[in-house]
């Protein structure tokens, strides 16, 4: 009788200490932030994040679904494999991508988006993970300068971007011609519909290091833009989850090696802090 007490005893032991492991084990589980389990009710469609992006934008994202490249695809890709998560990209208008994402059509802007005070209204953005300026370029050859010599021209931008903000509010342009995407605002002012284009530095210095001609550039604008991927503001577990991978790349150089890869500089220390997002405190894609 004895040694059946003694047997009780110890399975009963082995009962709490097993449910003791898997309880330790679950909260393991529970309290790892980034796995796709934390953000399964906020995501559009279990296991996959839904990137909305304005394509082509080169260098950032361009080519043909599903075969999409570029610094920002790059990023993306990298974010959901480490969320364990599939990725769907959906090319859309850059001109309505915040309020796209604000009515939940997608989980993550992934398009080369400046943060800005406007648009944190409307979205919520990560930390930040580029720096840019503006570009003027103008036809070779042009008397334009700088942005004081655009007085009483016309100006060809991105429709929703900052270049286009800039313009509007910055310059003395007699008007401002908003195109459908980067690419275009080059082709316009090639085309000589537009006496100048504003467009981010890096897409300008991506098209002449392609060789495409009839256009140079005629100065840079100091903005101090930063890039942001941007969320529906009720989704903060997709925020805090994406933005925790990003953070993860800028410490263990995975970031630094995406831009070495598109830019050939390491990153700066303006988007190595990982402080949240960090809006300008003026507008400046």
């Amino acid at each position: 009788m004895k040694k059946s007490r003694l047997l009780t005893l110890m399975a009963a032991l082995m009962l709490v200490a097993a449910m003791a492991f898997a309880v330790g084990c679950g909260g393991d589980d529970d309290s790892s932030s980034g796995s796709s389990d934390d953000i399964s009710s906020e995501l559009i469609t279990d296991g996959t994040l839904t990137v909305g992006s304005d394509i082509p934008f080169p260098p950032f994202e361009f080519g043909k679904p599903p075969a999409y490249d570029g610094f920002d695809i790059d990023m993306i890709n990298e974010i959901a494999n480490r969320l364990e998560l599939d990725v769907d990209i959906q090319d859309t208008s850059f001109d309505t991508i915040f309020t796209d994402v604000a009515q939940g059509k997608f989980d993550v802007v992934a398009s080369a988006s400046t943060i800005t005070p406007e648009r944190e209204k409307t979205v919520s953005f990560s930390s930040p993970y580029y720096e840019a300026e503006q570009a003027l370029l103008v036809p070779t050859g042009s008397d334009i300068k700088t942005v004081e010599d655009l007085d009483g021209k016309t100006v060809g931008a991105q429709d929703g971007t900052t270049g286009e903000a800039y313009a509007n509010d910055e310059t003395n342009a007699a008007s401002v011609r908003g195109l459908p995407n980067g690419p275009a605002a080059i082709s316009a002012l090639q085309a000589g519909q537009v006496d100048a284009t504003i467009i981010d530095q890096p897409v300008a210095q991506d098209a002449i290091d392609k060789g495409q001609s009839g256009f140079e550039l005629a100065t840079t604008i100091p903005t101090g833009e930063l890039y942001g991927l941007a969320f529906a503001q009720n989704t903060p577990a997709i925020l805090e989850a994406v933005n925790g991978a990003l953070d993860d790349m800028k410490d263990d150089g995975a970031l630094n090696d995406i831009y070495q890869k598109w830019f050939k500089i390491d990153a700066p220390e303006s988007v190595l802090k990982k402080t949240g997002s960090a809006a300008p405190d003026e507008e400046s894609s």
